[in-house]
């Protein structure tokens, strides 16, 4: 057990609470208001209570929960945390209250010298998770700024350790950051101030302070520099300490610092440069362009990605510094930016906004004569290569930077920077031969920078509008960016920048601006936006899409658009694929742009999901414009088969068959006159021109994966083809069936029906199968072809006589799998009964005319064989795959056969074979596997339920014969929500059916597995039904009441039921192991005990001992230890012959038994003796103080001093026979 005062993993709670069940996963959906509020502020208030001083009230983990309780509510609102915005008040003011007067008492009160204890630290971290929800500037102004709180609330910071947890200190300086803009002299606050100097010590500790915390590595650090910032900005403090703290943070960066530390000189410099005076940080804005190039030469702080965004960040203030505060004169007005006042019907139209703001650039040119400082380009220049850089929080931060310092400079200027902004697009882009540019190899990072930079100065109107020419090709070409690296794709950071920019456009320009690119940019983002493998690019182009129709009204068919592909629609890829983009291109303006881009981007992409999903897509698209299909869209596609790229290849593979599929559905004039010769005629070579090598090497699982879809389509679409080609498909789905994927077997079976329903098969191709199945074939050979066996129709005239051979052999694959260990393949057996089931459910009618009753039973046979197999291997429980095929087939075959006995006078189905099979699959339905207990349940109640038609009698005849059929509806209601996967429901149901004599013993045997497993739940569940089942029997059938004269089951019967058990399968301790477990159970639980003297328990101990005979299993013989231990309150002989056979096994070979059998019987003696002897307590000493790990020669003479104190006599050894050898 954990010491009450050990530390706990805190990642590890939060990680944990999210899968805390009830009102507490607010991340995963909106809630419109503070559901917790009355909780939390109880919770609040109950922390606020306790006392702040002395020893803690609570320990460890009581503090901890109280913690973790708050955390629970309120971190659940991250995502809406304006919700706490109208309670922040009263959740802050009581946390804020005790400390505040705690600060007063240690400080300046009647308890200086005394110390905050664990529950100070408890609602300061409270104070803290309440602004890391919210955010700091928002819960700051609910803190108390008084000034006289200044001095004692930075007493007790200083007064802290560095070693308390470091959400206090950073609570503390934010607390004293926001005093620090109090309006009045600080010297006139500090008490130790005098008139006559004019440093103020005050200030002096606080900076000092301040700076101690600056190289920490968490927050505390934060919270210095923000402290630090405001206190050196003061008018009062800035003259004299703003110099000095600027020349400390010059000379300890050229000192090479620790990164830490850099960090937190940095960031407070950034501070000071936001909250400064221009005038005040004028003078020392040079220095800081000379520093900051000394920081970059030194690779231990540009290898930080901090470091370098503060770098970029402190970078781009010290240039906002350097020139003066003004908004461009010449930048673009669109006029009212405000969607609102868009609507109203005053506004300025478009016409009237380009006239005024070329009057304003006109006007303003000669204002745009002014120096730009030198450093002002270094800057520049530095948040360029920013753009650059590997990580998103330098790029995202040099590019707003880029547009801040843009709308300073004159127009010339920021010109230059628009330019070179342009030059980042073109770095190592390559022209291709067909003059489209190649991206293979530029830079993801430089891509991305470069356009939230263009969406930074968009969106401020600094791109004039004659730039958007050269601009809009590299925006369509980042919309589409996605480019391969290796066994991953980069480039979805670049889309998503790219639907920034074109969001921005919506924010910037008139629609008269954006006409002329309108057709574009729509197109792009419609596809991007329903195609793009990303669910947040898809719903970002969405958003751009959106917000240009609305703010400029000149996309076609927006509205119609907008209203279809919304945030949540193409937030689903399929949907998305599927649904919204045929829909829009329904659209001819989008239609074509449709097309290209899948046939360009997406049927090649490098996602495999992605190119399946879109070859459906494809498909229902082409549709829409037959002519177009036959002239583009196939043409292409064909000649796309032939690439040497694997990717290509298979995309348009799939998306070929599932077009040519669609467009023959949907064309009333026949494909073959609207398609060129040239391409039908490589459509019939796709299959034999493709290379070998594609079909054996690495990948070819996917090549053979797209020509089975391939195949499958044409033949479900009817194409005509010549008998070379035919050929040569069927020779791709043979080696196909025996490839060693299960998923490609299961598609190329399925590529074979098709084929045969639409080409036929010949006597000599199923011979060839049959063959393919036999018991010596290859195994992944019989694993496909048993599939193919089963995808044949044999209702067809030239196939039903091969019915019977093919059926014999399936059963004999099966039933060879099954008894022989040498040739044994689970797959096999399953692929079998799977085919000879989907044989039986395509005959239907047809069955009694092509199966014979002979064929029949031996179908019924393999089935009832299967719902026995229990195989295992390293994978676990193979034979469940059969015994889950045998159920499906039973409850497909029994129905159907029993309803065409109805009217046959030769009946393949008899009584008996109801009962015994109905028994087996009440057997599955206790299982301890849950899908195999809810399939088992599904074909009980096909079974139990199944009804004959009007005409063939009554409605209410059921079809099968089932001993007891109202008593098993009655527990397996075909109406009832009953959920077969949750054992708590299943147990106490279907044990009642243990009365039924037909089902009990299968029954019982089902349910001993299962309360021996190893499932804690499934035992706890099934072990008590049992075990209170049994409990309630009567002893003997002439101890019935009243109340029981309804049962038909005794415990003598069950006790011989459970021998039955035990002669059927002894031997085999899949059962037997359970077995033992459970008498174990019923002994302890007193149920079998009280059968004494009605039940000869004799033949149940001789079982027990020679489960113990011989045994390796410690499982087996713990559960043989306790049983017998169980047993010895029998008394009597039985009693004796137990103890002895207690006493042999305490010194078995294994330590492990030795020890579970001395504690088992020390409990047993305890237990069962309530007027303790000197000899029981005697034996109870030798048990109890022996070490049972020493070795048997040492323990056999303790062990031997048990017999007489038992009043046992020690057994006599038995001599081994006349010539027999010891084994050693």
């Amino acid at each position: 057990m954990a010491d009450d005062n050990e530390p706990y993993n805190m990642d590890a709670v939060l990680d944990g609470i999210e899968d805390q069940e009830g009102d507490l996963h607010l991340t995963s959906k909106t809630v419109s208001h503070f559901y917790h509020e009355r909780v939390v502020l109880e919770e609040i208030k109950n922390l606020a209570s306790y006392p702040l001083i002395g020893p803690s009230p609570l320990d460890n983990r009581e503090r901890w929960g109280l913690r973790i309780s708050l955390i629970r509510y309120i971190g659940g609102y991250q995502y809406q945390s304006y919700l706490l915005d109208r309670s922040l008040e009263a959740m802050i003011t009581p946390l804020i209250t005790p400390i505040r007067k705690l600060v007063y008492d240690l400080t300046i009160g009647d308890l200086q010298g005394q110390s905050m204890n664990e529950m100070g630290d408890e609602v300061f971290y409270m104070l803290y998770f309440i602004t890391k929800t919210r955010g700091y500037k928002t819960v700051l102004k609910f803190l108390p700024h008084e000034v006289q709180d200044l001095e004692p609330a930075f007493a007790f910071l200083k007064a802290q350790d560095k070693r308390r947890p470091w959400e206090t200190r950073y609570m503390l300086m934010l607390w004293l950051s926001l005093m620090c803009m109090i309006p009045f002299d600080l010297r006139s606050i500090d008490s130790e101030a005098t008139k006559t100097s004019e440093r103020i010590p005050l200030v002096d500790s606080m900076i000092e302070t301040g700076k101690s915390y600056l190289d920490r590595a968490g927050k505390d650090r934060d919270g210095s520099a923000l402290l630090l910032a405001r206190l050196l900005t003061r008018k009062d403090t800035c003259t004299l300490y703003l110099p000095e703290f600027v020349d400390w943070a010059q000379k300890t960066l050229a000192s090479e610092p620790t990164v830490f530390l850099a960090v937190g000189i940095l960031a407070t410099l950034c501070w000071i440069f936001k909250l400064g005076q221009r005038e005040v940080l004028l003078p020392i804005a040079e220095s800081m362009e000379e520093m900051l190039s000394s920081i970059e030469s030194k690779d231990q702080f540009m290898l930080n990605s901090s470091a370098k965004q503060y770098i970029i960040k402190l970078s781009q203030r010290v240039g906002l510094c350097l020139l003066k505060p003004r908004v461009a004169a010449w930048r673009y007005q669109r006029g009212n930016r405000s969607l609102l006042s868009n609507l109203n019907p005053g506004a300025l139209q478009g016409s009237q906004v380009n006239k005024m703001s070329t009057t304003i650039i006109e006007e303003t040119e000669d204002d745009e004569n002014f120096e730009v400082p030198e450093a002002v380009e270094n800057v520049i220049e530095r948040l360029m290569n920013g753009l650059r850089d590997r990580d998103t929080i330098v790029r995202w931060s040099a590019a707003k930077g880029m547009g801040r310092m843009s709308n300073r400079l004159p127009k010339d200027m920021a010109d230059d920077v628009v330019g070179g902004i342009f030059e980042l697009f073109s770095e190592d882009v390559f022209q291709l031969p067909n003059g489209e540019p190649d991206i293979s190899s530029v830079s993801e990072h430089t891509w991305h920078g470069a356009c939230l930079a263009i969406a930074e100065l968009s969106r401020r109107g600094l791109l004039l509008p004659h730039r958007l020419t050269e601009l809009i090709p590299w925006i369509i070409l980042a919309l589409k960016f996605d480019v391969k690296r290796g066994a991953h794709s980069v480039g979805s950071n670049v889309r998503d920048s790219s639907c920034y920019v074109c969001w921005s456009f919506a924010r910037a320009y008139t629609p008269e601006v954006l006409d002329e690119h309108v057709r574009k940019l729509s197109n792009t983002l419609v596809a991007v936006s329903v195609f793009d493998r990303d669910i947040n690019i898809r719903r970002a182009s969405s958003a751009a899409f959106q917000e240009n129709v609305g703010r400029m009204g000149i996309f076609p068919h927006g509205i119609d658009i907008v209203t279809v592909a919304d945030f949540m629609s193409v937030g689903q890829i399929n949907n998305s694929f599927l649904t919204v983009a045929p829909y829009i291109a329904g659209f001819p303006e989008y239609r074509r742009n449709l097309t290209q881009h899948l046939l360009e981007s997406v049927i090649t992409h490098w996602d495999i999901a992605v190119r399946e999903v879109a070859s459906e897509s494809m498909a229902r698209i082409a549709v829409l414009d037959l002519e177009f299909a036959c002239t583009e869209i196939i043409p292409s596609l064909t000649k796309m088969t032939s690439s040497l790229d694997p990717t290509i290849r298979h995309g348009a593979l799939i998306a070929l068959g599932r077009t040519c599929k669609a467009v023959k559905a949907h064309s009333e004039t026949p494909l073959e006159q609207r398609l060129s010769a040239e391409t039908l005629q490589g459509i019939a070579q796709v299959v034999p021109n493709i290379p070998e090598y594609t079909l054996s090497g690495f990948g070819s699982e996917h090549i053979r994966q797209a020509l089975c879809v391939y195949i499958s389509s044409l033949s479900e679409a009817g194409w005509s083809v010549e008998g070379s080609v035919l050929a040569s498909w069927k020779a791709i789905i043979e080696s196909t069936l025996e490839r060693i994927e299960e998923p490609l077997q299961k598609l190329a079976s399925e590529t074979f029906k098709a084929l045969v329903a639409q080409y036929g098969i010949s006597g000599s191709e199923i011979e060839h199968c049959i063959q393919k199945v036999s018991p010596g074939a290859e195994r992944f050979g019989q694993r496909g072809f048993a599939l193919a066996l089963g995808e044949i129709d044999f209702r067809v005239p030239q196939n039903s006589p091969w019915v019977s051979k093919v059926v014999a052999a399936l059963v004999k694959n099966a039933s060879t799998n099954l008894v022989n260990e040498a040739v044994a393949d689970a797959e096999s057996r399953r692929n079998s009964l799977l085919a000879v089931t989907n044989i039986i459910n395509v005959l239907d009618d047809f069955y009694r005319r092509v199966i014979s009753k002979e064929v029949s039973t031996q179908i019924l046979d393999v089935y009832y064989s299967g719902l026995q197999d229990y195989s295992i291997d390293h994978r676990g429980d193979v034979g469940s795959w059969s015994r889950e095929a045998s159920m499906q087939g039973l409850q497909t075959m029994l129905p159907l056969v029993a309803r065409l006995d109805l009217v046959e006078e030769n009946k393949y189905l008899s009584d008996e074979d109801h009962a015994q099979l109905l028994a087996k699959l009440l057997q599955q339905s206790v299982e301890k596997i849950d899908r195999i207990r809810a399939c088992a349940a599904t074909a009980i109640t096909k079974i139990v339920y199944a009804k004959g038609s009007s005409s063939q009698g009554e409605p209410e005849n059921y079809l099968l014969r089932i001993p007891h059929r109202e008593k098993i509806m009655s527990v397996i209601d075909n109406s009832a929500d009953l959920n077969w996967l949750q054992p708590a429901q299943v147990y106490p149901r279907v044990v009642q059916l243990l009365n039924l004599k037909e089902y009990r013993t299968d029954l019982l045997l089902g349910f001993i597995v299962s309360a021996g497993g190893l499932t804690e739940s499934l035992v706890r569940h099934s072990s008590a039904c049992l075990s209170e089942f049994v409990t309630d029997l009567p002893i003997t059938s002439d101890g019935m009441d009243g109340n029981q004269s309804n049962s038909t089951l005794t415990m003598v019967e069950f006790g011989n039921e459970i021998m039955t058990i035990v002669e059927k399968y002894e031997g085999q301790d899949r059962v037997i192991v359970p077995l033992l477990e459970v008498l174990d159970m019923l002994v302890e639980s007193g149920a079998l005990l009280m059968m004494e003297g009605e039940y000869d328990f004799a033949p149940m101990v001789r079982f027990v001992r020679r489960q113990t005979l011989k045994c390796k299993d410690t499982r087996k013989l713990s559960a043989c230890v306790r049983l017998f231990c169980g047993l010895c309150g029998l008394g009597g002989k039985i009693k004796n012959a137990i103890l002895i056979e207690l006493l042999r096994l305490l010194v078995h070979p294994f330590p492990k038994v030795r020890r579970t059998t001395a504690d088992s019987m020390y409990l047993m003696l305890t237990g069962s003796i309530e007027d303790p002897t000197p000899e029981s307590e005697q034996v109870g000493q030798i048990l109890v103080n022996s070490d049972w790990n020493f070795p048997v020669a040492q323990l056999t003479p303790l062990r031997d001093q048990i017999y007489p104190l038992l009043g046992l006599q020690k057994p006599k050894p038995v001599a081994p026979p006349v010539g027999a050898q010891r084994r050693l």
